[in-house]
């Protein structure tokens, strides 16, 4: 998989983890006004989901943020794992300069590509090679939201960046993250908007076709206006069939599996992997993305062979299969459009498998449409018109979808 200004890869599935809630800090909220207060309360979901708990200025912010941003904070607030436990998740807002459109800023719910799943890797703290917070990468996209006039929030996902195992491609849980950042972001600057758009890039692409499924229940109370995804991760059962994963997705294939045991803690791993395989798990384990690229796909990737990362048995793979795809196949009916969007030299993610997402969403009675760029990849895809890439047709789309 190539990379280019970000420093991950893609793909993989996920893990539920139980989290304690530690004692709030002290928020600061935009405005000190009985509407604020008014906001705070009535955004705030069922059972205190998407409570604000935290929020910090990120001291550290990539130049390319600070020049858009009136500001950008480190927040934390509260969510449910699938398990039914109380969580601390943790992300970033970040607010477009100048002064707020009547109604408020509308909010833009940005799903990241995966970073692995270590702490290390929440993209609100994690620091690039000049020391500054980038958002793993993705500065330059959100640059573009906020230019479009969108405050964005920027979830970590369920287990990055706080307590707990971070549930990788597990569809509801990056789906409750993504929602309960916006109401989380809204509590803590009452000048958004509560409309809402999901937004997100590979792995992100994935969990905003789930934040957009699970908006009329999860996401109650808010107004979502659509779905975009960019490269998307879907049906990843069929990526990881017999001979595949390639050596460029072979470390992801290990997360995947690491995913898979604990929403299905009866797998066993010598039935996926082949003995030398095996030896690499713990090590995918404890690596960013980025390092996974380099240890596993530039160099055990070519040392292995193909069947060290593929089911050993039948068995295995007709169960593998729907496990994988059951967490990547959009199957429900959103109340908003989907756009998805990649490039026709993408390595990774492969035009029929979005087409059959796009054709999914439309059984489902979603409004659904595909949209492919010549000559980008995985990551060039998000650079703007006048780079030959999406990120422009995005927020003209998002500006389509606001209500007038």
């Amino acid at each position: 998989m190539q990379r280019m200004k970000i420093r991950r890869a893609t793909l993989a599935v996920a893990v539920i983890a139980a989290v304690a809630v530690p004692t709030p800090i002290a928020v600061h909220y935009g405005t000190g006004t009985a509407d604020a207060a008014e906001t705070t309360n009535s955004v705030i979901g069922p059972d205190g989901m998407g409570k604000l708990l935290s929020d910090k200025p990120i001291a550290n912010l990539d130049p390319t943020l600070a020049s858009v941003s009136a500001r950008a904070d480190r927040i934390t607030y509260r969510s449910r794992s699938l398990g039914s436990r109380d969580i601390v998740v943790s992300g970033a807002l970040l607010t477009p300069k100048g002064r707020a459109p009547r109604g408020g800023w509308p909010v833009v719910s940005w799903g990241h590509g995966s970073t692995g799943t270590n702490d290390k890797c929440a993209p609100s703290t994690a620091l690039n090679a000049d020391g500054k917070v980038d958002l793993e990468g993705y500065s330059g996209f959100v640059a573009e939201l906020l230019r479009g006039g969108y405050a964005v929030a920027a979830t970590d996902y369920e287990g990055l960046g706080e307590p707990g195992v971070h549930p990788y491609i597990v569809a509801d849980s990056e789906a409750r993250g993504m929602i309960d950042a916006v109401r989380g972001a809204i509590q803590a600057d009452p000048t958004l908007s509560r409309e809402w758009f999901s937004v997100g890039h590979s792995q992100g692409g994935q969990a905003a076709i789930a934040a957009g499924e699970l908006s009329t229940t999860w996401g109650k109370g808010l107004d979502f206006r659509g779905t975009v995804g960019l490269a998307p991760v879907t049906n990843v059962g069929d990526i990881y069939g017999w001979g595949s994963p390639d050596p460029v997705n072979r470390g992801f294939y290990l997360l995947a599996l690491q995913g898979l045991k604990t929403i299905h803690p009866g797998l066993q791993y010598n039935q996926y992997l082949g003995s030398q395989a095996l030896k690499l798990l713990p090590k995918a384990e404890n690596e960013g993305s980025a390092q996974i690229f380099a240890d596993f796909d530039r160099n055990l990737g070519k040392k292995l062979s193909d069947y060290q990362f593929t089911p050993q048995t039948t068995a295995a793979y007709l169960q593998m299969v729907p496990w994988l795809n059951e967490q990547s196949e959009p199957k429900g009916r959103t109340p908003g459009p989907m756009l998805l969007l990649q490039g026709d030299k993408d390595p990774s993610i492969k035009i029929p498998e979005t087409e059959q997402a796009v054709r999914n969403a439309r059984a489902a009675g979603t409004p659904a449409e595909f949209r492919v760029y010549p000559g980008k990849d995985h990551y060039s895809v998000l650079t703007p018109r006048s780079e030959g890439g999406a990120a422009t047709d995005v927020v003209e789309w998002l500006n389509s979808h606001l209500r007038r």
